[in-house]
């Protein structure tokens, strides 16, 4: 007897008012279904178009909106990735163009075909599928690679591929494997929250690390401006101010190492509620998709805040070393050997105290940005 093949469900959305955009997608519907029933024939592939009014279509467009918008169709229609199409540019954050922006986050991807419009009609097909396969690529957990489709854009030219590579394509059914299996809501289990979070976790935890890693999270604090500023005006300050080192010469060790978690997790809530980000990838019930969006967003931040918080101990580490301890030592109110790492921990906790504050100063877009994207091609 045959074993029933799992489901890989992918939804393609598009705005209605885009009426070429149909056969576009249609074609690139009918190549990946081919392509994936030859290559993946484990699975059982339902592609489904899609088309939606309204969808929020500025010039440029956002990709912030449109991967919220997919993120919430995704779990509507319980898909398991969702391609979104426009005609429209997209706005750029980080690169000068952006043609596509896919979120790991979101298991969505928006794809803008505005570049590939005066192609003729056969170029301008193939070039909207290799970038959908890209783009599907980092969705399932491809890096970049010279020798197939994941090959950057800019140097597609005229050596467009569209393919994986044979160890590419074994890292997909592995990522496949993972994905295509039963979601947890359709089990018994629903009806008990904490079961519910300790069985995801267990089921799915390492793809979850994975995920948090691949949003390259131990930069995340680097990229928001603000919040940096902030906490490096506010170290520099700490430097200088003789009552900082006399409250850490007064603090015991255990104390400072306490207080450091608890302040990591502080910073790390205040910017998740802050900038609400836990009402990103809600369900009105309990879905495996929408959990696992969450502990991704709140994984990744507390991963972020925790790298800086290390960064800065360095940082303040080597700072002090430098500096003249006599001077030090006087503002410390102690004698004989100045503890260095005890004073950077201090500084770091600081840091990252101001941190936390400079986090409610990033606009939202930015912050939401650095935490949705996985690249911008």
């Amino acid at each position: 007897m045959n074993k029933k093949k799992e489901t890989v469900s992918i939804g393609f959305l598009y705005d209605v008012e885009e009426i070429e955009l149909e056969v576009v997608i249609d074609y690139v519907i009918e190549s990946l279904k081919k392509k994936f029933n030859e290559i993946f024939p484990q699975f059982d592939w339902n592609l489904k178009l899609l088309s939606k009014k309204n969808i929020p279509l500025s010039i440029p467009t956002d990709p912030i909106d449109l991967l919220e918008l997919g993120s919430s169709i995704k779990l509507e229609f319980n898909f398991d990735f969702v391609l979104i199409y426009t005609e429209k540019p997209l706005k750029n954050r980080f690169n000068d163009i952006v043609n596509a922006v896919p979120s790991n986050l979101f298991e969505v991807a928006v794809i803008s075909v505005s570049r590939f419009m005066n192609y003729n009609t056969r170029q301008y097909y193939d070039s909207v599928l290799g970038l959908t396969m890209h783009c599907l690529g980092h969705l399932w957990g491809l890096h970049h690679s010279q020798d197939s489709v994941m090959k950057k854009l800019y140097l597609w030219k005229d050596d467009l591929r569209l393919d994986w590579t044979d160890e590419e394509k074994e890292q997909i059914l592995d990522y496949l494997k993972i994905i295509a299996d039963p979601r947890l809501e359709e089990t018994k289990i629903k009806k008990y929250t904490m079961l519910f979070y300790l069985k995801l976790i267990l089921k799915d935890g390492i793809t979850i690390i994975k995920d948090i890693l691949f949003n390259k999270s131990w930069l995340l604090m680097g990229r928001l401006g603000k919040l940096t500023v902030v906490t490096f005006t506010s170290i520099i300050f700490l430097f200088l101010t003789a009552e900082a080192w006399e409250i850490g010469g007064a603090m015991s060790e255990t104390w400072i190492d306490v207080s450091s978690i608890l302040i990591v997790a502080i910073a790390t809530l205040s910017l998740y509620y802050g900038q609400n980000l836990h009402k990103v990838a809600k369900s009105d019930n309990i879905k495996e998709q929408s959990i696992r969006s969450q502990l991704v967003i709140k994984g990744t931040i507390l991963f972020g805040i925790t790298v800086f918080w290390f960064g800065l101990f360095f940082i303040s580490f080597g700072i002090i070393s430098v500096l003249p301890h006599d001077v030090l030592l006087k503002w410390a109110n102690k004698s004989g050997q100045l503890p260095v790492i005890h004073y950077a921990k201090i500084l770091a906790t600081f840091g990252i105290t101001a941190a936390a504050l400079g986090g409610q100063l990033e606009e939202e877009d930015d912050i939401k940005a650095v935490l949705y994207y996985t690249e911008e091609t």
